[in-house]
């Protein structure tokens, strides 16, 4: 493995750091999950509180994040617009959106269990209130998936942030959404990890380590539940994002999110989760087990979905190829994830590419982005944007290439150390702040 560091100056004085790292090749990327710690829950009250209920204040409201800790007896239940309900998370966000109003300003409620609760969780740090301008009220619940890629794995020798994942207000248009879930594509060894969603683009890397930029409907993935097979089309219909919000009416829903089944609902309608999809059924089926597994991809060594495309077989990519959120047109698009800056050309931001050269080596680059408080022009990297990743990217002989997550979760860790530096920082020492990530990269 090789590593250096490029640095590009604009004609307007600013610069670009880059790391790039060179891999011989895929064979021994795989994929982790962070463990999770109590702080990377307080790390994500602090960046709404420090930095995303100021920047975007006017978008938001009240915003009320939670957790419900290991020690707290929680059941589920039925619920006549969700169905039943397996998730203690997205049931305990029903029961929080149905109970909690705001009243001049002030949170009241309508039922005395759910305010015991509400505020027996605030007491135990489980709970956070951070505050928009407007005058509304949002739930977010945060999932146990997150966790700091410093804090695990000390023997690897690269650690890297992987795929998109459910992290803003706009990414939670259902109650199943919570903070920290991945979104995407996954695969490793044939074996299909999680489903793509949205028509993103996918990297895949084949068993003879050649690699490409491919299409990858979700119905073309088989889904396996209790044993038996589904196939879109043939014995159900798979219901996701950006093409419907609510499943068909009649028949029976599962709703699907990673690999669990998180509810189900008779007489369909129902509400389409960011974060996974909607398998659709004639007639209702009992499920004894409520794990989800996706059929394999044989020729298939690696593959992961997130953002854009940067190079396919060479050519630059000029343009979105799936729709993102516009982050001050948040709404004008009929589904999440993830508030991407919509300018191609012009909206700088820290990134993560992950491709392939001529050679069929691996290719990581990561494009500081400039700190979120104290930026010094000239002298700190300025972020690049979409186009600009591009035109580094060419430079640098990239074949294949594809937006892996960025923003404040980019990072690339070489035997446990940062040769660049993270554009999360504390608002008053400008010190750097990690981001909780769900999904990591390593070898």
């Amino acid at each position: 493995m090789e590593t250096r560091i490029h640095e590009f100056r604009y004609e307007n004085g600013e610069i670009q750091r880059v790391q790039e790292v060179s891999v011989p090749s895929f064979k021994d990327l795989s994929f982790f999950h962070p463990s999770y710690s109590k702080e990377s829950f307080d790390r994500l009250c602090a960046l709404y509180r420090d930095y995303i209920c100021v920047k975007y204040g006017s978008l938001l409201g009240k915003i009320v994040l939670f957790q419900i800790p290991d020690d707290l007896p929680f059941s589920c239940g039925g619920d006549e617009e969700y169905g039943s309900v397996f998730d203690p998370l997205a049931f305990l966000c029903i029961r929080f959106r149905k109970h909690c109003h705001l009243k001049k300003g002030a949170i009241v409620f309508d039922d005395k269990e759910t305010e015991e609760l509400f505020y027996s969780l605030k007491e135990r740090g489980c709970l956070f209130l951070a505050q928009g301008k407007r005058n509304t009220l949002s739930f977010l619940p945060a999932s146990k998936k997150m966790g700091f890629l410093s804090k695990c794995l000390p023997d690897a020798s690269l650690k890297v942030n992987a795929g998109f994942f459910v992290m803003d207000l706009f990414d939670c248009a259902t109650p199943f959404d919570a903070i920290g879930t991945p979104v995407g594509f996954a695969a490793q060894n044939g074996n299909v990890l999680s489903p793509p969603l949205y028509g993103r683009e996918v990297f895949l890397v084949g068993r003879d380590g050649k690699t490409k930029i491919a299409d990858l409907p979700i119905s073309d993935i088989p889904v396996w539940i209790d044993g038996k097979m589904y196939r879109d089309g043939e014995n159900a219909l798979f219901v996701s994002r950006p093409d419907r919000r609510r499943s068909f009416r009649g028949g029976f829903d599962i709703i699907i999110v990673d690999n669990k089944v998180v509810a189900l609902k008779e007489g369909g309608g129902s509400v389409v989760p960011a974060s996974g999809f909607v398998m659709h059924l004639k007639e209702k089926i009992d499920i004894k087990d409520r794990n989800v597994s996706y059929g394999r991809m044989e020729d298939v060594m690696f593959g992961l979905q997130a953002g854009n495309s940067v190079m396919r077989d060479h050519v630059k990519t000029e343009k979105f190829i799936s729709p993102f959120y516009h982050i001050f047109r948040p709404f004008s698009i009929s589904f999440p994830p993830s508030l991407y800056p919509l300018d191609f050309k012009k909206a700088r931001a820290p990134r993560i590419v992950l491709g392939s050269d001529d050679e069929g080596r691996m290719k990581l680059y990561w494009f500081e982005g400039a700190g979120k408080f104290g930026y010094r022009a000239g002298v700190d990297s300025c972020g690049a944007s979409l186009k600009e990743v591009g035109d580094i990217c060419e430079k640098l002989g990239l074949k294949d290439g594809i937006h892996l997550d960025g923003g404040g979760s980019a990072q690339i860790l070489i035997n446990g150390k940062r040769q660049l530096m993270l554009s999360d920082r504390d608002p008053d020492t400008y010190e750097e702040i990690e981001r909780a990530v769900p999904l990591g990269l390593y070898i």
